[in-house]
């Protein structure tokens, strides 16, 4: 059973509320499937930090690349304002941690837009498409400051969409994996701009051995100019990303995600602890709804990792921590992601973040 626990405040006591046991197949049954579309946007940034983070970025511009998935508008509705997540992968990873298509049943964008919910999934900056600055002038500070920037488009428009006019979002939640966790609560604190917070396999307070052991190694890539220059892989083999990442996934979806895997910029590996010394003087200033999600054989925050999150989270009145059984770190491509994902639907549906008749749209 996956335990789902709601707290008044994160520190009051929690109601368990079951779901049921997953399947062995990865793929989710949906009560409501709708027609989705899937449309490349951009989003023109600067690589500044204006965050709670101390950290260095270089200032320039850049261009953010990545899809809006959402379910398919009628006709003429196109510009009608709607909520949508925008989604933030961690480390050695892009956009296709959200759209990963190579093997079947596990593309979460696409099986979230069936049920409703619109979601703008994107190749970090330094990461794949998108713009690369030098990797030591990218941070987790910058980062959160350029997400901050994408939600501001996101609320005005003010991006651009293939084969049509942007459309502007009322309603925008931030979710985060693992690194993408981290900046998910230092531009939720530092900004205080986005309507909920989704933080996947992520802690402040717990990490393994491993987990330091990767980014010790990877710094000391950094120090000699790093592999590529200015960057360095969490994982210096692919074993290690392997023996970081899964715990319970089909061979052939480990194949496929390792080739496709990136290095990190190096300061985004650097500003790592600065981020996180932060997060626990400024995450109990997030008021909005946070979901908290981890799979219980998490390599890189194990158990009590679930345990001791919410308890940061003291100035949300609404704080649901659930986790996964079965499950490794990378949640979106293990066996057990349909039952991450109907997780996930049930909280956003929950909160406002789904079309409000999905079978309409």
């Amino acid at each position: 059973m996956i335990g789902v626990r709601r707290a008044a405040t994160a520190a009051a006591a929690v109601l368990l509320v079951p779901f049921a046991a997953r399947s062995a197949a990865p793929a989710t049954a949906a009560p409501v499937s709708v027609p989705v579309q899937s449309r490349a946007v951009s989003f023109q940034v600067h690589n500044t930090n204006r965050s709670m983070v101390p950290c260095a970025s270089d200032g320039a511009a850049y261009t953010i690349v990545g899809h809006l998935v959402g379910p398919a508008a009628p006709p003429g509705a196109e510009s009608t304002a709607r909520p949508v997540v925008l989604d933030l992968h961690g480390l050695g990873f892009g956009e296709f941690f959200w759209s990963f298509d190579a093997v079947g049943g596990y593309d979460w964008a696409r099986t979230l837009a069936e049920r409703g919910v619109a979601s703008v999934v994107i190749d970090r900056i330094g990461y794949g498409r998108s713009g690369h600055p030098p990797g030591a002038q990218s941070c987790i500070g910058a980062q959160a400051d350029v997400a901050h920037q994408i939600v501001q488009q996101l609320r005005s428009g003010g991006y651009a969409l293939e084969g049509g006019d942007a459309v502007k979002f009322v309603r925008v939640a931030l979710a985060g994996h693992s690194a993408g966790g981290a900046i998910t609560q230092v531009e939720a604190y530092s900004f205080r701009d986005v309507d909920g917070v989704m933080v996947l396999s992520f802690s402040d307070l717990v990490g393994s051995l491993r987990t330091y052991t990767a980014l010790t190694q990877a710094v000391v890539v950094c120090l000699g100019g790093g592999n590529p220059p200015g960057h360095a892989p969490f994982g210096q083999s692919d074993a290690d990303f392997q023996a970081l990442m899964f715990h319970d996934a089909d061979p052939k979806v480990i194949a496929a995600v390792t080739a496709r895997r990136n290095p990190e910029p190096c300061g985004d590996d650097a500003s790592l602890l600065a981020a996180i010394a932060t997060d626990v003087r400024e995450v109990p200033s997030i008021t909005v709804p946070v979901l908290l999600l981890i799979g219980d054989h998490d390599a890189v925050f194990p158990p009590p990792a679930l345990q001791s999150q919410p308890r940061l989270f003291a100035g949300s009145h609404d704080v649901t921590a659930v986790t996964i059984p079965d499950t490794g770190h990378a949640v979106t491509v293990e066996r057990s992601a349909g039952v991450t994902r109907d997780a996930v639907i049930s909280w956003l549906c929950g909160h406002a973040f789904c079309a409000a008749d999905p079978a309409n749209h």
